[in-house]
């Protein structure tokens, strides 16, 4: 088998289609094809497309952080793509894979949106058999087949258990492993279905040995049958009537309350609308407009003739002035100032008082509603200590003290302001209420004081916007009066003021002729006083007409307040209604239950109704004997033809598990024997290969190294185990006994150890090589150049044991002078007797043993090229 082409597209840098055809096998040889290129050109992509064709799951191996990395990413003249595929065309005339086809065309694809795909020949297949086919054709995935400089420079850095798994596909015993594994994991299922069957037996073999005895069960039947039908037909009908009595009883109550409801309704809608024709009215509003306009008009002639006063004023004050008389210009102009202040704070004074007598009125109203609202709610508790008048309980006769108790305080605090108090008794009667609900039963009548309590909720939800309306009102009234007082303080002090500065005026008066100014002042003045005269008459209308007004507003709060209290009434209503409904549906459903019942259990529905009434029946007796009935009836079965189907498939099926445990003991003996073979192929390939790399290790070395020795060294697992146990024993100070594990009932411990321990025994692999000229053993201590000497010559021991169908080496020659470069060439033309190789490499020596160079290059565009030469013509055209 060998590589004849590889196509790329998409991968990485190749974008666009490239194919690489190799060299046929020709005089003995598979050929060299060489890859070169500048660094960054992407030469090493094709390494990785191979790594990747192969299965590769690692994206570190192949140089990316995620699946979508190795899809070509776009760049500034080519977008990106959206699938990458890389094929593998291999040629198997030689039959080296024991398949149908000589042909054999691996496929893999990754499209952007993670999904993948593997094909063999163009037909999906999964990553496993990709894996088994590439064992069977010693291709080593992981190790040898792709081989890059970091696989050569950190070889040497794995543990002895990774270099294991090197050497497993070096040995060429991958595929008895997967097979192993394979034949492992169906051991494993073998005996997890065996434990299952048998537990599925023993579950099954007691119902099996039940259903045989009751199919034997075929007598005393009818007696217990008859007595049943009895007991049923008592026992339903007594509760039939029972419950459908009840129904009744709230169906009637609930007609009641609807009725009321309805009442009720009718009598809010008329009060609505009374409440809508009194806000309607609007009789003399127009008269009150007039009288505002008026007021308006006779407020700008008073403001003009006073401004006339002033005018007249200033030119007496200029006169005064000019006649060098300024103190009594001074007390002129105080004198208008005073009698200006004093007009404006009569004028505050009287719209304050006339806002105090609305607060007044208005809390005159809310005081009456809180003395109705107290008394309803005393009301309502005597309702509610009749709808518990029945209760005999000792509880029960203390809570009804205490509301007694809170009613009458709430008598005598009808006309209390202290709202903390009334709270506090309130609050005090909600408690008392709460502990009645509780402890209702029987002969309470729940849905009343259920609608009792919701109406108390109300009530005290308004006293409580009442009570704030009560303190709002009077913080207003007190805040009115405290201004008016202030106010009243100021006036007396201006007039105080304006006396003294008159008296001061009419000395200073005395023997000055003011002439024509004192006589247009005077007429200004009578004037005013007209004026004055006209607003207060005016304003005296529109004081009467605030005070309809007001008794229309006295009405309107009225009515609401009796609309109020019927929406709270029917309220309750309501609430007691929707308690009598869901009391009435409690009830429908029981009976509908009751009825399904009496169907279920095949029993005539108009027969029990119409059933003698057996007097008193003990329900709980009733049912246990009907409990009892049935249970014997079951117990004693008869002619069941689903008892008796059930027996038959019981049977069936146990026997049906019985012959599977017996084919899983035989396959689980099958496959043991598989894996006893497997191990013994794999131990003495395993074993026959190593030595042979062993030999041609040591070989190499001494070719590369000119002398030297190396050699390679078994790590057996009982060795690790022994010391793994001395250092347990050394750190614990002595050694521990071990605990024994009682045996799981299908043996899974047995696989376990098979799955932890390979066949070989092998834990790792150590390597051991000597430069010549040093005297050194571990690896640890070689130079870098001599670390990669050394992974090579491994690297081409195994080649030439076990060779692959193609091995790709990237760049592994990096490290390495000319002369080891030489020698490694050499090597490598030796080797291509019995294997195909494809050489990333800058070395002239490797490019002179090449039958194909293949020149990488990569554009502006970011998309690598190739530029193909076969050496042969030109090697013919030289000639």
């Amino acid at each position: 088998m060998h590589l004849e082409k590889l196509e790329i597209q998409g991968f990485k840098s190749f974008a666009n289609r490239n194919v690489l055809v190799f060299p046929d096998p020709k005089e003995g040889k598979r050929g060299i094809t060489v890859i070169v290129g500048p660094n960054g050109s992407g030469k090493s992509n094709i390494a990785d497309s191979i790594r990747w064709a192969l299965g590769e799951q690692s994206m570190k191996t192949l140089r990316g952080k995620k699946s979508e990395d190795i899809i070509f990413s776009g760049s500034d003249k080519k977008g990106k793509l959206g699938m990458a595929e890389v094929s593998l065309h291999l040629n198997n005339e030689d039959q080296r894979v024991q398949v149908d086809y000589s042909h054999i065309v691996l496929t893999r694809r990754l499209y952007r949106d993670g999904d993948s795909e593997y094909l063999i020949n163009n037909s999906k297949v999964r990553l496993t058999d990709i894996q088994i086919l590439l064992a069977k054709a010693n291709f080593g995935q992981k190790t040898y087949s792709v081989i890059g400089q970091g696989t050569v420079e950190g070889f040497l850095n794995t543990s002895i258990s990774e270099r294991k798994e090197f050497f497993d596909e070096a040995t060429g015993v991958k595929q008895f492993q997967i097979k192993r594994d394979n034949a492992l994991n169906k051991l494993k299922s073998s005996y997890e279905n065996l434990g299952q069957a048998k537990i599925l037996l023993s579950e099954i073999e007691p119902r099996l040995r039940s259903l045989t005895k009751q199919v034997n069960k075929l007598k005393k039947r009818g007696e217990f049958e008859l007595e049943l039908q009895e007991v049923q037909y008592g026992y339903y009908n007594k509760l039939w009537n029972e419950i459908n009595g009840k129904l009744n009883e709230v169906n009637e109550r609930i007609l009641d309350k609807e009725k009321r409801k309805r009442e009720g309704e009718i009598k809010l809608e008329q009060l609505n609308k009374d409440h809508g024709r009194l806000e309607r009215r609007g009789e003399g509003e127009s008269d009150y407009s007039s009288w505002q306009r008026e007021m308006n008009v006779l407020r700008s002639q008073r403001d003009a003739v006073v401004k006339k006063m002033a005018v007249l004023d200033a030119k007496l004050q200029v006169k005064l002035e000019q006649e060098g008389k300024f103190d009594l210009s001074w007390l002129s102009g105080r004198n208008e100032e005073i009698s200006s202040e004093l007009r404006l704070i009569e004028d505050d004074i009287r719209s304050m008082e006339r806002s105090i007598a609305e607060e007044k009125s208005t809390l005159l109203l809310e005081t009456e509603s809180k003395r109705e609202l107290l008394t309803s709610i005393a009301g309502l508790n005597k309702r509610l200590l009749n709808a518990s008048r029945d209760f005999k309980d000792s509880d029960l006769g203390e809570i009804k003290e205490r509301l007694e108790n809170s009613m009458q305080k709430i008598e005598r605090l009808s006309a209390e302001s202290d709202i903390e108090l009334i709270r506090a008794v309130l609050n005090e009667v909600k408690e008392s209420l709460r502990k009645v609900l509780s402890l209702a039963g029987g002969k309470a009548d729940r849905i009343e004081i259920d609608g009792i309590h919701a109406e108390l909720v109300a009530k005290e939800r308004e006293r409580e916007e009442i009570e704030g309306r009560i303190n709002s009102a009077s913080i207003r009234i007190g805040t009115l009066e405290e201004q008016i007082r202030m106010l009243k303080g100021r006036k007396m002090q201006l007039e105080a003021e304006a006396r003294s500065v008159e008296l001061k005026l009419s000395e200073f008066r005395e023997g000055l002729d003011e002439g024509a100014i004192k006589e247009q002042k005077g007429s200004l003045a009578s004037g005013l006083s007209e004026l004055e005269a006209r607003i207060e008459g005016v304003r005296g209308k529109l004081e009467g007409y605030s005070k309809l007004e007001e008794e229309k507003r006295k009405q309107i709060f009225s009515l609401q307040r009796t609309i109020q209290a019927l929406q709270q009434e029917l309220n309750a209503v309501n609430s007691v209604l929707s308690g009598l409904k869901v009391d009435a549906t409690r009830h429908e459903t029981r009976l509908e239950d009751l009825e399904n019942e009496i169907r279920q259990n095949h029993l005539d529905l108009k027969e029990i109704k119409s059933h003698k009434n057996p007097g008193e029946v003990d329900y709980a007796l009733a049912r246990e004997k009907m409990n009892y009935l049935k249970k014997q009836i079951d117990l004693i079965g008869g002619i069941d033809p689903e008892i008796e189907k059930e027996y038959i498939e019981t049977s069936q099926r146990f026997e049906f598990l019985d012959g599977q445990v017996d084919d899983l003991m035989k396959a689980i003996g099958s496959l043991e024997k598989i894996i006893k073979e497997l191990d013994i192929t794999i131990k003495e390939r395993f074993d026959k290969e190593f030595k042979i790399i062993a030999k041609k290790f040591e070989e190499y070395f001494r070719i590369l190294f000119n002398g030297g020795s190396a050699k390679i060294v078994k790590v057996m697992e009982s060795e690790i185990e022994s010391e793994e146990l001395q250092d347990s024993e050394q750190d614990s100070g002595e050694g521990r006994a071990v605990l024994k594990v009682p045996e799981n009932p299908i043996d899974l411990k047995k696989i376990k150890h098979l799955q932890k321990h390979n066949a070989t025994g092998l834990a790792g692999i150590e390597i051991q090589a000597t430069p010549p000229g040093k005297k050194i053993r571990s690896i640890a201590m070689l130079s870098g150049g001599e670390r990669a000497l050394t992974a090579i010559a491994l690297i081409c021991a195994i080649i030439s044991a076990n060779p692959s169908p193609f091995v790709v080496l990237d760049e592994v020659d990096a490290a390495l002078d000319e002369a080891n470069s030489e020698r490694l060439a050499k090597i490598l033309d030796d080797l291509s007797e019995k294997t195909q190789f494809i050489v990333v490499s800058h070395n002239r020596a490797s490019m002179r043993k090449a039958q194909i160079l293949y020149g990488v290059t990569m554009q502006d565009d970011g998309v690598s090229k190739l530029l193909s030469v076969k050496l042969e013509d030109i090697a013919n055209i030289t000639d």
